[in-house]
């Protein structure tokens, strides 16, 4: 690994716990105070984002990487889901509630853009990305062909892939929380996290899908 790249993963922690408690000590002050149906959604993915942007960090410290690799699209997918809470259909969140929602990787990503101000960033990450993440949570070749170190069997994910997942779970938490802070009126935490934020210093996540590579070696 890197140099540093331990110091990247604790300093990504470090700063998802950041926005959480900021959201988090606002609701036990009364300043988190429901206004449509749905906000239950809301907040039930709020926090199942920035815990599974808990798990990857840990994971990735504990060197597990392909676990912390699964992770990846339920991430994505809360992300999504959380946004079409708010600017879906009476139907599509029916569906949320009923477990019959599928994201659309094509169409989606657009929508979320629409409301961040975000030009086509979230759509073309959707797009570029969907088969990729389908094989690393699914097992298939985007997680066999990193299961080799070179001749060696172990983890083979490389140092620019594992910042490039660190990237996705500070952007993704950052997302979570300016979308709850904008929808419940809480200025003063939204304003702290786009600080924090800018004073991370976080990357756009950009990781390729997988690559065809040899088939994995029998041991």
């Amino acid at each position: 690994m890197l140099a540093g790249i331990e110091h990247e993963i604790d300093r990504a922690g470090r700063f998802g716990q950041r926005p959480e408690d900021l959201v988090y000590n606002a609701a036990k002050a009364g300043k988190v105070v429901y206004r449509t149906k749905n906000d239950d959604l809301l907040i039930s993915y709020w926090s199942l984002v920035f815990d599974y942007s808990k798990g990857i960090v840990c994971l990735l410290a504990n060197k597990f990487h392909s676990p912390a690799f699964a992770l990846m699209r339920p991430l994505v997918e809360a992300v999504t889901r959380e946004h079409i809470v708010l600017v879906g259909s009476e139907d599509e969140v029916k569906k949320i509630r009923s477990d019959r929602f599928k994201v659309n990787y094509n169409k989606d990503g657009a929508r979320i853009d629409k409301i961040l101000g975000s030009g086509s960033l979230f759509q073309g990450f959707l797009k570029d990305s969907r088969d990729m993440l389908y094989s690393l949570t699914h097992s298939g070749t985007a997680q066999l062909q990193n299961r080799w170190d070179g001749d060696a069997l172990g983890s083979g994910f490389s140092d620019v892939r594992i910042l490039a997942l660190l990237a996705t779970c500070s952007i993704a938490v950052f997302m979570t929380t300016i979308l709850v802070t904008r929808h419940f009126g809480l200025d003063e935490q939204r304003e702290a996290a786009e600080a924090a934020f800018l004073e991370f210093g976080s990357p756009v996540p950009v990781i390729s899908p997988p690559i065809p590579g040899p088939s994995p070696r029998a041991p």
